[in-house]
């Protein structure tokens, strides 16, 4: 009875471990961060122009995002978009933070308390006009 508790103990905790090297992930294999990244320039209001579709902002139309910084040096970040089914505005408020430096596209971003995701500046006109943003894998573009 003591080996198979061992086996189950030591499976869950390989499980374990698994999911949080899964979790930490922050940007598709293959995919580099804009580098040199300017901070600055990025802050303000952008529009989205296309995505592909995810929950969060199923049913939405509208959608923008607005970066400010925070006194930490992180980025709060204020999603929002009109849900045409619901015919109402949502809005929702996160945090960036960045994953090396400041001067890295390469971030993580969280709408839902300590759970972060990937969030990673991929491409960027040199005037920050226009911008390509992937999450930690490809599905989110």
């Amino acid at each position: 009875m003591k080996k198979v508790t061992y086996i189950l103990g030591g499976s869950l905790l390989a499980l374990g471990a698994v999911a949080v090297f899964n979790a930490c992930k922050t940007i598709p294999k293959g995919v580099t961060a804009v580098k040199p990244f300017n901070t600055e320039m990025y802050l303000g209001k952008w529009y989205e122009i296309a995505r592909l579709d995810y929950r969060f902002e199923k049913n939405m139309n509208n959608t923008s995002a607005y970066y400010s910084l925070r006194e930490d040096g992180s980025l709060k970040v204020v999603n929002s978009g009109y849900n045409y089914k619901k015919q109402q505005w949502e809005e929702v408020i996160g945090k960036a933070k960045f994953i090396d430096s400041p001067k890295e596209g390469k971030l993580k971003v969280s709408f839902f308390g300590p759970f972060y995701s990937g969030y990673n500046v991929v491409d960027i006109d040199e005037y920050y006009r226009y911008v390509l943003v992937a999450g930690k894998n490809h599905y989110y573009l």
